[in-house]
């Protein structure tokens, strides 16, 4: 009917059913895009601290490299909690592994490469209860293992017996591997 003006109803049925409608956007999926984002903000920042740590076991010592008061392992960790990491939700001080192994070898010069592994275990930003079950991320820590290898600047740096690589992460873990490749220049 053409014309004809609807009128809205009068008693309000639809307005009873938006709280109970709220309640489900909020808990099946506000909340839980909340603790995704969180946990997404803090595995970049654990990627930041593995490549801080890959960079400097690059340049210094293995002895200082792989010294639990030293610089790859403690001091790094330390000033990335004081910044960056204050925007994770940690349970726990970050685990690290350094190791070296052989490269590329070229005439009698064999290339050594540092390999940082780095786990780290996160809390979500928001605790949604479950009655039954421990999901990671939502009502449970997640662990993240960074793993990362670059060439080292001096080789004469990495010590004379290669210590084998670090395990491989767990499988379930989230991991990230990036392998730096060394700049070349070939006439």
């Amino acid at each position: 009917m053409p014309g004809k003006k609807v009128m809205r109803n009068q008693k309000g049925n639809a307005l009873s059913e938006f709280g109970p409608a709220m309640w489900v956007l909020l808990i099946c999926i506000f909340f839980p895009l909340v603790n995704m984002l969180s946990l997404a903000v803090s595995y970049g920042l654990c990627v930041v601290l593995n490549y801080n740590q890959v960079h400097e076991a690059s340049l210094i010592p293995s002895a200082d490299a792989t010294s639990p008061t030293g610089i790859v392992k403690k001091l790094i960790p330390d000033q990335w909690l004081s910044g960056m990491g204050k925007f994770t939700n940690l349970s726990g001080y970050p685990n690290t592994n350094v190791s070296y192994k052989n490269g590329v070898t070229t005439g009698s010069e064999t290339e050594k490469i540092v390999a940082v592994q780095t786990t780290v275990n996160c809390n979500p930003f928001l605790t949604i209860p479950l009655p039954v079950v421990n999901v990671p991320g939502i009502n449970g820590p997640m662990a993240f293992t960074v793993y990362s290898e670059r060439p080292m600047e001096n080789p004469d740096y990495a010590g004379v017996a290669s210590a084998p690589a670090p395990p491989p992460p767990e499988e379930g873990e989230a991991t990230h591997s990036h392998h730096v490749q060394p700049w070349s220049c070939r006439s």
